[in-house]
């Protein structure tokens, strides 16, 4: 049994020319390779921030808007990058902390922020009077993607701390 190795991807299924909140932006913690009984398979679950009035959502009241398994494994731009022990527990800790879902905190700027509170890596979402979305996010990743390619296979290395 090899050690398990944890990739962070950042995900937005927006056309960097699309409309401006037309679409969804999330986040995705892959396990690699699993212990037995999985035989080696990778897991994949998917983290995002949804409004308690979306239709794939149940109003949950004051619970946090954090929502798991409701994106796919990967967008229309994706970037990755390979967690330490140390940062897979501060993953865990940033992800269990409640988050509410408004137009100045939505699953763009909220994806951005774990990537930056995990790296300090800033994965531009801002288009304009404070608003993050998809559409700016995904651009941010294809210019990023562009210098350095990356994938759940060959993520960008970020070091023990």
């Amino acid at each position: 049994m090899g050690s398990i190795k944890y990739v962070i991807g950042i995900h937005s299924n927006a056309i960097p020319s699309g409309g401006l909140m037309s679409s969804h932006a999330w986040i995705t913690l892959t396990t690699l390779p699993q212990p037995q009984p999985l035989n080696g398979k990778k897991m994949s679950v998917s983290y995002g921030l949804w409004p308690d009035s979306h239709p794939k959502t149940t109003d949950n009241g004051p619970e946090t808007d954090v929502r798991v398994g409701l994106e796919a494994a990967s967008g229309l731009y994706n970037r990755y990058f390979e967690l330490s022990a140390i940062k897979y527990a501060k993953f865990i800790q940033l992800v269990a902390t409640t988050a509410h879902w408004r137009m100045t905190n939505n699953c763009s700027s909220w994806a951005s922020d774990m990537i930056y509170n995990l790296f300090k890596i800033d994965i531009d979402a801002d288009e304009f009077l404070g608003l993050e979305t998809p559409r700016e996010l995904s651009d941010s990743i294809r210019i990023l993607e562009m210098k350095q390619k990356t994938s759940i296979a060959s993520p960008k290395k970020t070091g023990a701390f």
